[in-house]
């Protein structure tokens, strides 16, 4: 008799309980997002995109120990590599650098920024590098960083590379970058000018 007391009272708790509960979980509706709220939203995201073209040069100069230029180098090269046969191509070398970044091909234009990062030849059987590098530019009308990577053949006139992020200024930007070989100088320590024509989209 009393089990069967506190079976109804147990069961009628839950039947008070039931509809309080499920009340409090129900979501609310979703406003209508109106023509306009999409607009107002596009127009925002708009202010985001940075340029559609960007332009700057890289200046290299490679630390050579034979004229020990330690006050005025921007790249090294890691160790060579462990092959007992005939390398021509240098295939596997590596440098990792820190350019300056200027408007104009000039190295006494004005710097923007700096290219911080890394390239390896990676063929056999001709001189081509594969380039990662951030470009940090900090100076200008535009500022933030835009990360390229992407092969150079030396022996090709325009090589192109890809644009596959940034930050700041270019948050998000995707698209192509156009590099040109601006002039190379042999004698040690080696020295050279890379421009970078970039068409971007975000």
């Amino acid at each position: 008799m009393a089990g069967s007391m506190v079976a109804a009272a147990v069961i009628g708790i839950m039947v008070v309980l039931l509809p309080i509960s499920c009340t409090a979980a129900r979501a609310p509706a979703p406003s209508a997002y109106s023509d306009d709220a999409y607009h107002a939203c596009r127009q925002r995201a708009a202010t985001l995109c940075g340029p559609n073209a960007f332009t700057f040069y890289l200046h290299n100069t490679v630390y050579n120990p034979a004229v020990d230029n330690k006050d005025y180098f921007n790249s090294v090269y890691g160790l060579s590599p462990n092959v007992t046969w005939p390398n021509p191509y240098s295939f596997g070398t590596t440098s990792t650098f820190e350019d300056p970044i200027t408007e104009g091909p000039a190295n006494t234009s004005q710097q923007i920024g700096v290219a911080q990062g890394l390239w390896q030849l990676d063929s056999k059987v001709g001189y081509t590098l594969f380039h990662i590098f951030t470009a940090n530019i900090t100076e200008g009308d535009y500022k933030g960083t835009i990360s390229i990577l992407g092969q150079i053949r030396e022996a090709d006139p325009v090589r192109y590379l890809t644009v596959v992020g940034g930050t700041g200024d270019f948050l998000g930007a995707r698209g192509l970058a156009s590099n040109r070989l601006v002039t190379i100088d042999h004698t040690a320590p080696a020295t050279w000018t890379l421009s970078f024509d970039l068409d971007l989209y975000y």
